[in-house]
């Protein structure tokens, strides 16, 4: 199978590809990508076969371009999905101690992850780049005392020693990934499913609370709702909606319903999580 995620190697999202794959005990041929719009087009033009992209981060909110391009820009589904817990080390060339350290270099969301354990070491100087990654990289390639902040992996995959290991100030940090395929995934109720739908431009009241009701007839469980811009007209937004149904025939009559009332539907999938 050729799986894409999104790039440099080590990564978080190279960690649940990794993960993924083992999941599937399939084996797979990687493909690395730079931004998350490339690794859903390759999905959609049948470059690979499937992908995996961050949908959401547990302080950052969702991934708005993943969000987008599954729903305007691809006729793709979700297949299943993986939360990764996001843990952070502080890793360096073999034989630099945590007190020769005068730069730690990491990813801007990074360094601001581990701020109260960069003072604790005392270091006064950080940089910030365009991955964790790249710090790792860098901090490979250089003879100064510097460290980086980064995946367990990265060490891995440059060289490098962990000297700190879960260095996060919040342990709860986690990121959903998705992975994407052609393959369309069958309305199913016990799991995961997501839908986005536009409503009715006829400026009406209550027109999201008819839609959402529904939901409620039916006892549906809405776990999730984000609005994103339609992307056409000012104040008209498309609705991204997660739930998770105890019956499969209602799940299936609540869809058909929604339809009814809304100008643009689009089913995402119905998905099992993994790991």
């Amino acid at each position: 199978m050729k799986l894409g995620y999104l790039g440099p190697k080590g990564t978080f999202s190279e960690q649940a590809a990794l993960l993924y794959a083992k999941s599937c005990q399939q084996a797979c041929d990687y493909s690395i990508y730079m931004n998350i719009t490339e690794v859903i087009a390759a999905v959609n033009d049948g470059v690979i076969d499937e992908g995996i992209v961050p949908l959401e981060n547990s302080i950052e909110g969702t991934v708005t371009s993943t969000m987008d391009t599954l729903i305007f820009d691809s006729s793709l589904y979700i297949k299943c999905e993986l939360v990764l817990k996001v843990s952070q080390n502080l890793m360096v060339r073999k034989g630099v101690g945590k007190e020769d350290i005068i730069r730690i270099i990491s990813h801007p969301q990074a360094l601001a992850q581990c701020r109260k354990y960069i003072k604790s070491i005392g270091v006064a100087e950080t940089m910030a780049v365009s991955s964790t990654a790249e710090a790792a990289h860098i901090v490979s390639e250089t003879d100064e005392p510097f460290g980086a902040i980064a995946p367990g992996i990265s060490a891995e995959v440059y060289g490098l020693e962990i000297i700190g290991a879960d260095i996060q100030d919040d342990d709860t940090n986690a990121t959903r990934f998705v992975v994407i395929s052609k393959k369309e995934t069958e309305l199913s109720a016990g799991m995961k499913t997501s839908i986005a739908f536009t409503l009715d431009d006829d400026n009406s009241p209550g027109r999201l609370y008819k839609v959402l009701d529904i939901l409620n007839i039916y006892e549906i469980n809405m776990i999730k709702i984000e609005s994103r811009p339609a992307k056409h007209k000012l104040g008209t937004y498309v609705f991204y909606i997660d739930l998770v149904a105890g019956n499969e025939e209602d799940l299936r009559d609540a869809v058909k319903m929604i339809k009814r009332k809304v100008s643009f539907f689009k089913y995402l999938g119905s998905y099992p999580s993994i790991g």
